[in-house]
């Protein structure tokens, strides 16, 4: 490629929980850090960027956009709106992939209008795998896979069941195209071991942990202050969860705890951040068990606020079937914060049992509310876990800015060979 010619990155991708829905509404990004930084990191390196998204934007919603100081955001109503929308309100979203063939058409038909003559072509998550590979042949240029872990380790060497198996085949099966990067989140679900179990080729696939912000901890923050701001009694004990809320992140097992931390310890709330297709189950489970006084639903919060919640909570708690390495672990152990989590996927790479987290070996509701009470007991404790998970993540993790610079250091390689 010619210096003077600036290149051009597209990506495709649906829409995902407290991002896009930000963006159009002037907020800062929320949800997973990586997915702005990855469009904004490319920006800030003089890249053309292009975002095609279908997402459930309204029908008057403008169909380009520039966002985040200079990406152009290509804008794709989902087919059938108004019927998607009911059964998003019904919680039947996953009854949507019946469309899947039509969401692949309209994608197309937008990448073919726009014009837009990529050097990369970069498909997050598996949604726009298959057309991004394709749309990347026909205009002969390079092909980027980004993948957020997998549930396929779990289903075909875990749990060993043929449902798992059987949906997780698709996801599996884009380990035999020859992607130029495949890009995988080191998130706890052991993606390493399936990408070499389908005999891809390593030396294009990258594994790397997130980045974290290390500024996370704040000290002398007056937690008292912050309680009452959020509705929480001041003298009150603070428990708290963070993710999207969806079935396998298995909030139900902290809501079944409750009870028991309770009878314990009244003087407790329960603050959950996040938001999903699961919320408002989750909230019925804790009406049924008489304990929606004490949890406090909040909903997504922006990356920027998170750190307020983490230096407030007097225990973090990662109740999830996979995915335990993620980055809100990541950000828990980083903010100093003591932590409670199971010993899934490899969740031990980062966290050892009584070093500087709590993990429990088999982790289910009983399991979270004894090692609550037994951490609300002794403060001495908590406070050595996260006095020692905070100094080990500062030494191992990296900044979301090394890690962004990585991913474009290799990005902008493909496109040197």
């Amino acid at each position: 490629m010619e210096n003077n010619v600036k290149p051009t990155i597209v990506f495709l991708t649906s829409g995902w929980t407290g991002v896009d829905k930000n963006i159009r509404e002037g907020k800062s990004p929320s949800g997973v850090p990586s997915i702005s930084k990855a469009w904004t990191i490319f920006c800030q390196k003089g890249w053309n960027v292009h975002v095609f998204m279908q997402t459930d934007v309204t029908p008057d919603w403008p169909a380009e956009t520039t966002e985040l100081n200079g990406v152009i955001f290509h804008w794709i109503q989902p087919a059938f709106y108004k019927f998607t929308k009911w059964l998003m309100n019904h919680r039947l979203y996953g009854w949507f992939k019946i469309f899947w063939l039509i969401s692949q058409i309209r994608m197309a038909n937008r990448l073919r209008k726009s014009k837009v003559k990529p050097d990369v072509i970069y498909s997050m998550r598996s949604v726009y795998a298959l057309l991004g590979y394709f749309w990347a042949r026909l205009r002969k240029c390079k092909i980027v896979l980004r993948e957020y872990g997998t549930f396929g380790y779990d289903a075909w060497f875990v749990n060993k069941s043929w449902s798992g198996r059987l949906l997780t085949l698709g996801p599996l099966l884009l380990f035999k195209i020859p992607f130029d990067l495949f890009i995988m989140t080191n998130d706890g679900t052991q993606g390493d071991k399936v990408a070499k179990w389908a005999n891809f080729d390593m030396n294009k696939f990258w594994f790397p942990i997130n980045g974290v912000n290390k500024n996370l901890k704040l000290e002398n923050f007056n937690k008292a202050d912050f309680k009452e701001k959020i509705g929480i009694p001041r003298d009150y004990m603070m428990l708290m969860t963070l993710g999207r809320l969806t079935s396998w992140k298995r909030l139900d097992r902290i809501i079944d705890a409750m009870p028991d931390v309770l009878m314990e310890y009244p003087k407790t709330t329960l603050v959950v951040v996040g938001s999903g297709e699961s919320k408002d189950a989750f909230k019925e489970r804790a009406v049924k068990l008489g304990v929606s006084e004490s949890i406090k639903f909040i909903g997504a919060v922006t990356n920027d606020e998170i750190k307020y919640y983490l230096n407030t909570t007097d225990l973090f708690l990662m109740p999830y079937d996979v995915s335990n390495l993620s980055n809100t672990l990541i950000e828990a152990l980083t903010a100093g914060c003591c932590v409670v989590t199971r010993d899934v996927g490899s969740t031990t790479e980062i966290v050892k049992d009584d070093d500087n987290a709590v993990v429990l070996s088999h982790g289910e509701a009983d399991d979270f509310a004894q090692a609550v009470i037994k951490l609300l007991k002794d403060p001495e404790r908590r406070n050595r876990l996260a006095t020692k998970a905070h100094r080990q993540a500062m030494e191992r993790f990296v900044t979301w800015e090394e890690r962004m610079e990585n991913e474009f250091v290799r990005i902008n390689e493909l496109i040197q060979k």
